[in-house]
C-alpha cells in the first residue's frame, strides 16, 4: 500500500513539475477536478524542492519494489519496469504520443491491482487480469473526462490525448462507451469464473455512471455544466473499485 501511494505521489509530482516548466498550470482554468495545482505557480514551493519530492517518492517506491522482487522476481519485474517508465516519462514524452496518455495512466493503476494480487497469492492468473481490466478503464476515464476543460491549453503544450484527437463531441461518446465497457468486463469476468459472483455488487454504481454519461453528452463543451459529471465520474470510479475489492473479500468466505 505504501509503495502504491509513493508511486502515485511520484507521478503526480513529476506531472506538476513538468507542467510548471511548460507553463500549462499558469494558463488552465481550474475546476475542482482538473486544471492542475498552483503550488509552484504561486511560489509556495520551489521547482527544485518539487523535483526533490519526486525523486524521494520514486526512490521510496523503488526500495519497496526491490523487497518484493527479492521474493517473487519473475512475476513482478514486468510490472515494476512499466511503472518506472510510466512515472518518469509520462508528462515529458508519453502525453505527447497520440492517444497513449489515457491508456498508460489507466494501465498503471490496473497493473497495481495485478501486483497487489500477486503479492497476496505469489502468482498472476485469470483473476488478476480480471482485476486489471475494469480498473484500467475506470482510471483512464478519470483522466479522460478531466481533459475536456483543458484540451485547448494542452494542445498548445504539444500534448496529443484523445480529447484533442477526436474533439469533445466524439470524445463524449467514447467516454460513455468506456463506462459501458467497464460494467461489461465485470459481468464477463464473473461469467468466465475469473471473479466470484459477489463482485457483481460493483454494478451498484451504474446509476452514478449513467448520470456522469448523460451530463457529459449534454455538456461536453460547457465546462461549468460539466463539473457535476466530473464529480459523478470520480464517485463512480472510487466506489466501483472499492466494491470490486469488497466482492473479492466476501467471495473468499462463500
Amino acid at each position: 500500500m505504501i509503495g502504491a501511494l509513493l508511486t502515485h505521489a511520484a507521478v503526480n509530482a513529476f506531472n506538476n513539475y513538468f507542467d510548471y516548466r511548460s507553463k500549462i498550470d499558469a494558463q488552465t482554468v481550474k475546476t475542482p477536478f482538473s486544471g492542475g495545482v498552483d503550488v509552484l505557480v504561486n511560489k509556495q514551493m520551489t521547482p527544485t524542492s518539487a523535483l526533490a519530492v519526486c525523486i524521494a517518492c520514486i526512490l521510496g517506491a523503488a526500495l519497496i519494489g526491490v523487497y518484493f522482487l527479492a521474493r517473487m522476481f519473475i512475476v513482478l519485474i514486468p510490472l515494476i519496469i512499466f511503472g518506472a517508465v510510466a512515472i518518469v516519462l509520462y508528462t515529458p514524452i508519453i502525453a505527447r504520443i497520440h492517444g497513449l496518455s489515457e491508456i498508460v495512466a489507466g494501465a498503471g493503476f490496473g497493473l497495481m491491482g495485478v501486483g497487489t494480487y500477486a503479492t497476496q497469492t505469489a502468482r498472476i492468473d485469470a483473476a488478476s487480469w480480471f482485476i486489471c481490466v475494469p480498473i484500467t478503464i475506470l482510471v483512464a476515464m478519470l483522466l479522460f473526462l478531466n481533459e475536456f476543460p483543458d484540451a485547448d491549453i494542452d494542445k498548445t503544450a504539444g500534448r496529443h490525448h484523445v480529447v484533442i484527437l477526436l474533439g469533445r463531441r466524439r470524445s463524449a461518446w467514447v467516454y460513455v462507451a468506456c463506462l459501458a465497457g467497464t460494467y461489461a468486463s465485470i459481468a464477463i469476468g464473473v461469467m468466465v469464473r475469473a471473479a466470484p459472483l459477489t463482485v457483481l455488487i460493483s454494478l451498484a454504481t451504474i446509476p452514478l455512471a449513467f448520470k456522469a454519461g448523460r451530463i457529459t453528452l449534454a455538456n461536453y463543451d460547457r465546462t461549468p455544466n460539466l463539473i457535476p459529471a466530473m464529480g459523478a465520474n470520480v464517485l463512480t470510479i472510487l466506489f466501483t473499485i472499492l466494491l470490486i475489492a469488497a466482492g473479492f473479500g466476501v467471495g473468499v468466505f462463500l
